[in-house]
């Protein structure tokens, strides 16, 4: 009798601890993390071979809101990310370059969320949406002004991570997220140039109250 009683109360323990940290409801997140940027190529008009230009570590953050059933989540979310340049390499030679790229985002995304019996939950997540990329101050060392352009582009997420629930209305989550964008057109005061969509590799500590 005595080991049925303690089995009963271990089970219901774990489909109380499982249903606390996968309620439904309106849920709000911040995270912030760093942005890993692939290089990316520049079509040049007047040249056979594309300019890369190569980019320092930057930052990112993101802000969402949205709405929890059972394992999924949709939300929609603001993003911002910078990424200042390192270098560009042209016919087998580095150059220095200053200036950064940033990119603002406007996604829906999806999350599916493996509930456990513990605080911890694995997500996947996916998103589409649209993002504005600027190249702001763009210039080489022997230039004698700065150059700066946008556009408007598609983009898309994917990405993974682990949540910790603080409580039933409070988590803690690490996610990392690949996100990409389509190729840009850009101009200055001569040509039009191709321009690969930007890419990165970003890793995010964030939080989420549920409401």
């Amino acid at each position: 009798m005595k080991k049925v009683l303690c089995t009963s109360l271990i089970a219901a323990s774990f489909v109380f601890t499982a249903s606390a940290y996968s309620a439904q409801g309106v849920y709000v997140s911040a995270d912030f993390g760093v942005a890993l940027a692939n290089d990316i190529d520049v079509d040049l008009p007047y040249a056979a071979e594309d300019i890369s230009l190569e980019f320092d570590t930057g930052w990112g953050g993101l802000g969402a809101i949205g709405y929890r059933m059972d394992n999924y989540r949709v939300e929609a979310e603001i993003g911002y990310q910078a990424n200042d340049y390192d270098q560009a390499e042209f016919l087998g030679r580095s150059r220095s370059l200053s200036g950064d790229v940033t990119t603002t985002t406007f996604l829906a995304n999806v999350y599916y969320d493996f509930v456990t019996s513990s605080p911890w939950t694995p997500f996947l997540t996916a998103g589409l949406g649209w993002a504005q990329v600027e190249v702001n101050d763009m210039k080489f060392p022997q230039d004698l002004r700065s150059w700066s352009e946008d556009d408007s582009v598609f983009a898309w997420q994917v990405g993974a991570g682990v949540s910790y629930a603080v409580d039933s209305n409070f988590d803690i989550e690490l996610k990392y997220r690949f996100m990409m964008t389509d190729d840009l057109e850009l101009a200055d005061y001569r040509d039009r140039y191709e321009v690969d969509g930007p890419s990165s590799h970003n890793i995010y500590l964030g939080m989420r109250y549920m409401f």
